[in-house]
């Protein structure tokens, strides 16, 4: 496809090129032929009429107009009137009929077209029109011709290059897609070995596509891993409880038990279903303005006698009118699963600090305990469903609590990051302000 775009172009260029050039030949050797013409026939008139009228017609016409020349001469050659005398050595013939010389003018030698036309009496009249002009125009016409059948040419190189670069990179696209379809290794990513054109950006952006693809794919068998180690537990235990069971009298204590395994395997299922919901953006309706520091009051206030409870302390230092674009429901389960981890993993007699700051690009939450932290190698792992680092092994909880902070997070466009608080954890959580 791209050698026929590229010779249609070639060709369309080379009947450009003739074109100027013949087109431009001809019209002004056709003006020419006819004004020498009209000349010609002027004179043949009064030749047949008036003999003696064309001796004062061609030295009437010379003074008249300085880019005609005239040559009567007789039967034998000899000048009978006109300027052209004598008749020069060097002819070159233009076309057919019509003639080319150079004659002295007052701007030097320029060149002539002209006819020679017999008449009966055997006697001749050459009629000569100065074309150093038209021959001047015409040359440049040609150096345009030229100009344009370059660039012509240079469009047509260009045009097969980009036809070829583009055709080339969608073919090595379709093939790596295909290879992925066939094989389902979704790890292939497109060669990418520029970045000036628009098809690098888009294997750019295919190959982001493909990474989250297989995160997702990743993050799907790790969690079908997950809720199978997870539940496996539970479920083993409350077989075992209700096999216990068989031949003797259930307590209220014994159903109570039950209940509990039961409904921590149903917690299980609420949460990654709350989770799946959010990163679906199924909850985009709810998104209306917010107050962060109204929800962050709202959160402490739960919150404060549970700390109280422990022997800690709930300090907040928040900003006025923190407005965003949200979901004040979520926002706030985001804040308590923070701040519920702060207080489950700090030792007692700590101080757990809230602090908001506003900028006209982003307001940032940061939320800060005294607890045994986390580990580098841990900070991104923590998000991860059923996740629990070394700290949490011994603590109540199912591993989905910071999934569900990092759901929320995204469906607000928020950024959240842990960082090292010596001692402790500081939880940063960045939106963006509501304009």
């Amino acid at each position: 496809m791209a050698l026929l775009f590229t010779v249609l172009l070639a060709v369309s260029a080379g009947i450009l090129f003739y074109s100027l050039v013949d087109f431009g030949k001809q019209d002004f050797l056709g003006a020419t032929e006819a004004a020498i013409d009209t000349e010609i026939r002027m004179i043949s008139s009064l030749k047949t009429s008036q003999t003696e009228s064309v001796v004062p017609y061609i030295e009437q016409r010379t003074k008249d107009d300085q880019i005609v020349r005239f040559r009567y001469e007789s039967e034998n050659g000899k000048l009978i009137a006109g300027t052209i005398d004598p008749m020069p050595q060097k002819v070159d013939k233009i076309a057919e009929g019509i003639l080319r010389f150079d004659l002295d003018t007052k701007r030097g030698q320029e060149t002539f077209a002209a006819k020679i036309h017999t008449f009966q009496d055997g006697s001749r009249i050459v009629v000569a029109r100065n074309i150093h002009e038209i021959i001047a125009n015409y040359e440049r016409l040609k150096q345009l011709s030229w100009l344009i059948m370059s660039l012509m040419s240079a469009v047509v190189l260009a045009s097969f290059g980009i036809s070829h670069f583009v055709v080339s990179r969608i073919n090595r696209i379709a093939a790596t897609a295909q290879n992925i379809v066939e094989t389902g290794d979704l790890s292939q990513r497109l060669a990418i070995d520029s970045r000036w054109d628009d098809l690098s950006n888009l294997a750019e952006v295919l190959n982001g596509f493909l990474t989250k693809i297989e995160d997702l794919m990743n993050g799907v068998r790790e969690i079908s891993n997950n809720i199978a180690h997870d539940l496996r537990t539970p479920l083993s235990g409350l077989r075992s409880d209700i096999e216990s069971m068989k031949g003797r009298a259930v307590s209220n204590g014994d159903v109570d038990r039950l209940l509990a395994e039961a409904d921590r395997i149903l917690a299980i299922f609420h949460a990654l279903l709350r989770i799946t919901n959010i990163e679906k953006g199924k909850r985009s309706q709810s998104m209306r303005d917010v107050d962060l520091g109204k929800i962050l009051g709202d959160v402490v206030d739960l919150y404060e006698p549970v700390a109280e409870e422990k022997g800690m302390k709930i300090n907040i230092n928040a900003v006025s009118n923190a407005k965003i674009r949200g979901d004040s429901d979520l926002l706030f389960q985001l804040f308590t699963n923070l701040i519920d981890n702060a207080i489950k993993f700090s030792p007692e007699g700590s101080i757990i600090r809230l602090h908001t700051s506003k900028s006209r690009e982003c307001i940032t939450v940061a939320i800060e305990d005294q607890g045994p932290g986390v580990p580098d190698e841990e900070k991104e792992k923590v998000f991860k469903h059923f996740y629990r680092g070394d700290a949490s092994r011994s603590t109540p909880g199912n591993g989905l609590g910071l999934s569900l902070v990092r759901a929320v997070a995204e469906h607000h466009q928020a950024h959240i990051s842990l960082e090292n608080a010596d001692p402790g954890l500081r939880v940063r959580v960045t939106f963006q302000p509501y304009q």
